[in-house]
């Protein structure tokens, strides 16, 4: 529980299987939070953390995701100051990938291996506003807020970009349908190549391919 209200949780893992297993095992061991979504988009999972109303109180991911991995997604929740605590889990060693997890402004490590073992303990770490496990060299979400301009600066190119205007070009980088996009973020047809055509406009090209490769080329997404 959370000032009285259930714990509310959301997963990403781009193996919809694990995914799937990990829901499982959240609902036998937390049986009292409630999971607002699973998904196995990277890039969904951050919109939804972006700009739903309801956003979760901790977002579980996995660490190894095609196209944006745990760590950048953590990164791009960070950037926009969300105030979301995030829990990595890997089935790699936990070492390798501990001083990422810290810089990117996660707030808690897991294995796979021990998932159904830990993930009870975690959540209550994080919700209760500290780390797991501890003397890893994580921060607090309240910390992380704090020092996430200075750990982690924003790239020059995406400051140029309005939150909606990036939520539309990663979902274009992923090769979404427009319509499909327009469906996804609740808005028009019209009002994607609106955010389209404004931001080509502010890098100066004239086709959404160069406003594309200009994003892949200074790391916008």
């Amino acid at each position: 529980m959370k000032n009285g209200c259930p714990i509310r949780l959301a997963l990403v893992d781009n193996d919809r299987c694990s995914a799937e297993m990990m829901a499982l095992l959240i609902g036998r061991k937390i049986p009292e939070a409630h999971m607002l979504w699973v998904t196995d988009n990277p890039s969904l999972a951050l919109e939804r953390c972006l700009f739903d109303p309801r956003k979760p109180d901790i977002l579980i991911c996995d660490l190894m995701m095609d196209g944006l991995n745990g760590v950048r997604l953590t990164e791009r929740i960070r950037q926009r100051n969300v105030q979301v605590g995030v829990i990595v889990v890997t089935s790699y060693d936990l070492a390798t990938y501990g001083e990422d997890i810290a810089c990117c402004g996660a707030q808690a490590l897991i294995s796979k291996r021990d998932f159904a073992a830990t993930i009870r303990e975690a959540v209550k770490s994080v919700s209760d506003g500290g780390t797991y496990p501890h003397g890893w060299g994580l921060h607090s979400l309240e910390e992380t807020l704090h020092t996430v301009d200075a750990a982690q600066p924003e790239a020059d190119g995406a400051r140029l970009f309005s939150d909606r205007e990036l939520a539309v070009l990663r979902l274009y980088a992923h090769h979404v349908p427009t319509v499909e996009i327009a469906r996804r973020l609740g808005i028009g047809v019209e009002t994607v190549y609106s955010y389209v055509k404004r931001a080509m406009h502010k890098v100066g090209v004239t086709r959404r391919g160069e406003l594309l490769d200009y994003c892949e080329r200074y790391h916008v997404l």
